[in-house]
């Protein structure tokens, strides 16, 4: 099942310079009598054929077509550029005739790779077959019918600077139109638009089973450097926040829009003109579950509250991600949008949160809408679940997001890899069979170092991508792989290590007498600590962790494995 997302569309009218053919330029309105209108073809490229091309001029008090030109025999010149205009228009391609051979509008011009003989006067509008069209006017209302039937987005206003006798409508390269001075068979003059709008949120105001409202913000930066207009041409709401003819970065915020609905929000102004398609949610009231089963049998794109409280057990930077558990399961926080704001690490636990439910490549996730608050513990103590091989297979998805550790220790597979690269599959066996490690958290401490190439304790994440192969474990960091790490064991008999939580120590019991030199290794080979003894050994300077212990005495030595809480 696909991951559920906030239906959040950004659109930007019109098209781009990948298309074979464009309306780069219009001219529609002059003093008087119109003798010197024009539309201006841009091919991608130079001396490009015409042949099969039609371009059809629309009406907009009836939707339909006055004016049909047929290109086939033509092309365009060395630039790219090809004139259809008036008689009186310097070094037109196809005159029209004397003046007022294009309408001012609200009308439309568009291309189409279609047949002259197929748009006879009276055609209506249609997008079958279209390449490039634009929805004009001169200050007239927008014409929902040709921009619905175009596949458009946006009307554009000659008379936007109040000179539609002097200017034209000139295309930039992000496909948008401004007004300006027109430079006809030479590169449009467009300034550049500053105005984005960088961030979109939607927010219920209230959640009951009745009708609710939305709140809409619009988080921009580029204002302040010329008079924006803003408006919401379909649907309806309040809008205010800041005003980006003032104000160079800030918000727009648009209240009282209805659930579930959608609307046109538009940034004009003589170089921009901005365009969000904006969905809102359904504010549905959030069904209470008591922990993370109840919540994994929920129903995907449903929301919820976890009311009971879970612990966190990894984080990462990716995507905001947080794995969390408590004694019934995990699941996987996704929070790409950043709702939780609340700092929390590894041991904290977490109650209250709220979110929807998604999936993503099989792997079940909580998709948080509002910011979960302070942790309502810390310090939790996060111990792996131990589970063998034989177990995880055959139950895999129970153990879907679970911090646990595999309980005899594993052989990595290091024949296409002896390092750890991100996002590659390393296979894994011991006694009980086989299952496999990912390397899916991008950012983790051993990525780079080299694989262990002797039985290793692996504790880790299990996830799923169901997209390429399964289920996974993924360790954490170098602790949840404890090994020797190159540390040669040359066998000295019978040595264990028995702790002494009091007194921070452990006490070293051999088979043989006499002093030893303890050297203590992180799980990175670097040595942290190095004593000659014959009884304690002191630990109390160590942070909390995994470590490796050598006791070495004469020609023979041992490792075991040392855990600090």
């Amino acid at each position: 099942m696909k991951k559920i997302i906030l239906l959040t569309v950004l659109l930007i009218t019109g098209f781009n310079y990948a298309q074979t053919i464009v309306i780069n330029e219009l001219d529609a309105d002059q003093t008087a009598t119109d003798t010197e209108e024009f539309i201006e073809l841009k091919s991608q490229n130079p001396n490009q054929s015409l042949d099969g091309y039609i371009v059809v001029l629309y009406n907009g008090s009836n939707d339909s077509s006055y004016n049909t030109v047929d290109l086939t025999g033509y092309s365009t010149d060395a630039n790219g550029f090809f004139i259809i205009g008036s008689d009186a228009v310097a070094g037109v391609d196809i005159p029209l005739g004397a003046n007022n051979t294009i309408q001012n509008g609200a009308d439309a011009v568009a291309i189409y790779q279609d047949s002259a003989a197929n748009f006879p006067n009276g055609t209506l509008v249609t997008n079958t077959n279209l390449v490039d069209a634009l929805v004009y006017g001169t200050s007239d209302p927008d014409d929902a019918e040709l921009i619905a039937g175009l596949g458009v987005s946006a009307q554009y206003d000659e008379n936007l600077n109040g000179n539609k006798d002097t200017e034209s409508l000139q295309r930039r390269p992000d496909g948008t139109f401004c007004t300006n001075t027109p430079t006809l068979r030479a590169v449009n003059a467009c300034p550049a638009c500053t105005f984005v709008i960088t961030d979109i949120n939607t927010a219920c105001d209230n959640e009951t089973g009745g009708t609710d409202t939305v709140t809409i913000t619009l988080d921009y930066t580029g204002g302040g450097t010329e008079t924006y207009n803003l408006a919401i041409t379909s649907g309806s709401g309040t809008i205010g926040g800041d005003d980006p003819t003032s104000v160079a970065d800030g918000t727009i915020i648009i209240t009282n829009v209805t659930e579930s609905t959608s609307i046109t929000f538009e940034v004009t102004s003589a170089n921009c003109n901005v365009v969000e398609n904006i969905t809102t949610p359904a504010c549905v009231p959030a069904t209470q579950v008591a922990n993370i089963a109840a919540l994994r049998a929920g129903n995907i794109g449903e929301t919820y509250i976890l009311t009971g409280e879970a612990v966190v057990t990894f984080t990462q930077t990716f995507r905001n991600q947080k794995f969390i558990e408590d004694n019934t399961a995990a699941i996987l926080i996704d929070d790409n949008d950043g709702m939780i704001t609340t700092t929390y690490t590894v041991g904290d636990g977490m109650t209250g949160l709220k979110g929807t439910l998604g999936e993503y490549n099989g792997q079940m996730q909580f998709i948080p809408v509002q910011d979960a608050g302070t942790p309502s513990s810390t310090g939790n103590t996060v111990t792996p679940q131990v589970v063998s091989i034989t177990d995880l297979n055959a139950n895999t998805e129970s153990y879907e997001s679970e911090y646990v550790q595999i309980a005899s220790d594993v052989t990595i597979d290091t024949s296409a890899n002896t390092t750890w690269v991100v996002g590659t599959v390393y296979p894994m066996t011991n006694a009980n069979g086989s299952f496999n490690f990912r390397t899916s958290f991008y950012d983790a401490n051993y990525i780079g170092e080299d694989v262990p190439t002797s039985p290793v304790t692996i504790a880790g994440i299990i996830t799923e991508r169901n997209n390429d192969g399964g289920y996974y474990i993924t360790a954490r960091d170098n602790n949840d792989a404890a090994t020797v790490l190159g540390i040669e064991d040359n066998t000295l008999i019978n040595v264990s290590l028995v702790p002494n939580p009091a007194s921070q120590s452990f006490k070293i019991v051999t088979a043989v007498n006499g002093s030893k030199i303890v050297t203590i290794y992180n799980l990175l080979g670097k040595q942290v600590l190095q004593v000659s003894t014959n009884d304690m050994v002191d630990i109390s300077k160590l942070a909390g962790g995994v470590y490796i212990v050598k006791i070495t005495q004469g020609t023979a030595s041992s490792t075991q494995k040392l855990v600090v809480r």
